[in-house]
């Protein structure tokens, strides 16, 4: 199915939103709800999220999920709602007026949360991706209200300079850039023209992304949650790391400081508090606020 084919990892990435969406409010006070998640799964994936719809079933879904994948489920969920409350209390806090979401998937934050103040809202995504999920949305019944400027970029193949419009850098924004879920699988040369892009905004400008720790990359046993065979990894294309030790220098190469590096063993406490010490985790993947100079 087209939804499948476009990324495999957005559509698992929409089954965990869509598990946890299936329970009741008071189950799910400290993670999110996600109304639309469900429309973005393939036939075999949808029949998993009806499933976990039963009382009783949802749970023991998430913890097959958790244990085949070695943590993703439950550190998906925790990181999904560690951006959600940064994006809000940034946009709150910094008067921001333009969100861009590089590589949202089938995620539609834009829709489901809700910014309490008028903001231009910016997705940048792959062509393939971004067309699948324009379609979905399209066709439902009830259909989002909010605005969304949607800007289609190949990054292994385009460049940012020649495909994205100009005024989105202009001086009367107050930008907040979110990138999640795509580092990893850029090549080095490629991350490298990213982040000089991204130091072009306007002084102020913060930056939102997630990150997996080098080492993963060559010794996939040295974390928790690398219990899965080099070959699965390698299936969503794993070529850029860093050590959270250089982050701080990485950063400001580009003109940015690092403001926060949180790993994963603090944002899933917040979410499952004492639970969380029991959980299979993901060790590897950290999540950066930085803002640039």
């Amino acid at each position: 199915m087209r939804l499948l084919l476009a990324s495999r990892s957005a559509a698992y990435l929409a089954l965990f939103r869509a598990i946890v969406s299936n329970r009741l409010p008071s189950q799910r006070r400290y993670l999110f709800y996600d109304p639309y998640a469900r429309y973005f799964l393939p036939p075999g994936l949808r029949t998993v999220a009806n499933l976990s719809a039963i009382p009783g079933i949802n749970f023991i879904i998430g913890k097959i999920l958790d244990n085949r994948f070695a943590g993703a489920f439950t550190s998906c969920l925790a990181r999904t709602r560690l951006i959600d409350v940064m994006m809000q209390e940034t946009i709150h806090d910094f008067g921001i007026n333009q969100l861009i979401l590089f590589g949202a998937g089938y995620d539609c934050r834009i829709h489901r949360l809700d910014f309490k103040t008028k903001v231009q809202f910016v997705e940048i995504d792959h062509p393939d991706i971004q067309d699948a999920k324009r379609e979905v949305l399209e066709h439902l019944k009830i259909k989002p209200t909010e605005l969304i400027d949607y800007i289609s970029v190949d990054f292994l193949h385009q460049q940012l300079e020649t495909t994205v419009p100009h005024y989105l850098l202009k001086d009367h924004y107050k930008t907040l850039i979110v990138w999640e879920g795509v580092t990893n699988s850029l090549t080095i040369p490629i991350a490298d023209k990213l982040f000089q892009y991204f130091s072009k905004f306007t002084s102020g400008t913060r930056i939102i992304f997630i990150y997996v720790d080098e080492k993963v990359l060559t010794h996939t046993q040295s974390f928790l949650g690398t219990a899965i065979s080099p070959k699965e990894l390698h299936q969503e294309y794993w070529n850029f790391g860093m050590a959270p030790s250089k982050m701080k220098q990485f950063l400001a190469g580009y003109n940015m400081e690092l403001l926060y590096d949180v790993d994963v063993d603090t944002y899933r406490q917040a979410c499952f508090g004492k639970s969380a010490g029991k959980i299979n985790r993901l060790e590897y993947y950290r999540v950066v606020m930085a803002i640039v100079k």
